[in-house]
């Protein structure tokens, strides 16, 4: 799912000029995944609002990175996930229990065009949201002898030990388990905080009415029954997971719910998802979208979404959106599967004959949607980037 605000993320044509702007506070991302980049645009966002004097620059680290280097981190990591799960998922494994995800040497020499930004722009401060990033940051920092506070923001519900590092200043979290993690892989408690996910403005829980109201402007925009109950299929920035097939079993069952699709960049997956179309019933009840900046707008008027987890998790529990998911490879995503049910925000499914019955028990029962829906959005947090942000501003102005 596209983020909201892409165009806050710097290109490397994009120059700071010296002496025409405040020292900016620098993010780093990776295009590996929307999640680090979602959260990274949030807390821009976040800064702008508290600090508009002061430019926040979004910089996706890999088009600072050499051929190579962008080759091992971002297209084979991506071609392991869709392709290879198993493969990838022994990988990372190891990798959590090492204290560098890449040699110092390598991000030195491979990611030359960043440490030359970052010489030419000195930032104010570094945010890293995503390991790698946190890495590169601190090396950043080290080499060219910045006395600047660096915040690391680890959006996953698990722990990497490559995250430790000495010039980390603040530590930003999603939960008291992971600040546990991070305690016993070394981090200091005193520059922890657990304060969640940074999300996108928009993402919040809506009341009922906001929430009928919403579902209406869907109906309208999307040419759906308003009175239907609309069901999400989603797999994240990618369109990754069995969503084809889920489409056509709840195509398939009895239900009248309408059913929006959300593809991502997975150009395949939306043509193979057109194709169902086809029929007369599911013209009327099925439409499927790729990138959109509207997923607070469908989140909030959704009734149910079935979806790999990862970020998604977060911003539906944020909407107050009951989630379904299928069993994912061991990992990140694995730990907020378990939490569905430990929640009470969703059910964790084990197979694809799962889901037909129980969208129907879900759907049947609204009473039990109901609760689900508030217990949901107990768990939802909303204010992680504007408390980093603050935090920032106290630093910087220190």
């Amino acid at each position: 799912m596209k983020p909201a605000v892409a165009k806050i993320v710097e290109k490397p044509q994009a120059r700071f000029v010296a002496g025409k702007s405040a020292r900016p506070v620098l993010i780093l991302t990776i295009a590996n995944g929307a999640g680090h980049t979602q959260a990274a645009k949030a807390i821009a966002s976040a800064w702008q609002n508290l600090q508009p004097d002061i430019p926040a620059r979004v910089v996706d680290v890999s088009e600072y990175m050499s051929p190579f280097a962008r080759f091992t981190h971002v297209t084979a990591y991506l071609w392991l996930v869709k392709n290879a799960p198993a493969v990838w998922e022994k990988i990372d494994s190891y990798q959590k229990r090492q204290m560098q995800t890449s040699p110092t040497w390598f991000y030195r020499r491979e990611c030359r065009k960043l440490f030359d930004l970052a010489r030419e722009i000195e930032p104010s401060a570094i945010v890293a949201t995503e390991v790698g990033c946190g890495e590169i940051a601190a090396l950043i920092k080290r080499d060219l002898s910045l006395n600047i506070p660096f915040v690391a923001v680890n959006v996953n519900y698990d722990a990497d030990r490559a995250w430790i590092q000495t010039e980390t200043d603040f530590y930003c979290l999603v939960n008291d388990k992971v600040r546990e993690d991070f305690v016993k892989l070394g981090a200091s408690p005193e520059k922890i905080a657990a304060w969640g996910v940074p999300m996108q403005t928009g993402f919040a829980a809506p009341s009922e009415d906001e929430r009928k109201t919403e579902r209406r402007i869907v109906g309208e925009w999307l040419d759906l029954s308003f009175d239907a109950p609309l069901i999400l299929v989603a797999g994240g920035g990618e369109g990754l997971g069995k969503i084809e097939e889920i489409a056509r079993k709840l195509l398939e069952s009895e239900s009248s719910a309408v059913i929006v699709v959300l593809a991502g960049n997975n150009k395949k997956l939306k043509e193979n998802c057109e194709t169902l179309r086809k029929t007369p019933a599911a013209e009327k009840r099925l439409r499927v979208l790729g990138w959109t900046n509207r997923v607070p707008l469908l989140f909030r008027a959704a009734d149910i979404l079935i979806s790999k987890l990862g970020n998604t998790f977060d911003e539906a529990m944020t909407c107050g959106l009951p989630i379904i998911a299928l069993e994912p490879p061991p990992g990140a995503e694995r730990i907020q599967y378990n939490l569905l049910e430990d929640y009470g925000v969703g059910r964790a499914l084990r197979s694809l004959e799962e889901v037909s019955k129980t969208v129907g028990e879900l759907l049947g029962d609204q009473d039990l949607l109901r609760k689900m829906r508030a217990k949901t959005a107990s768990w939802g947090e909303t204010q992680a980037a504007a408390k980093l942000a603050d935090w920032l501003r106290e630093k910087i102005n220190d």
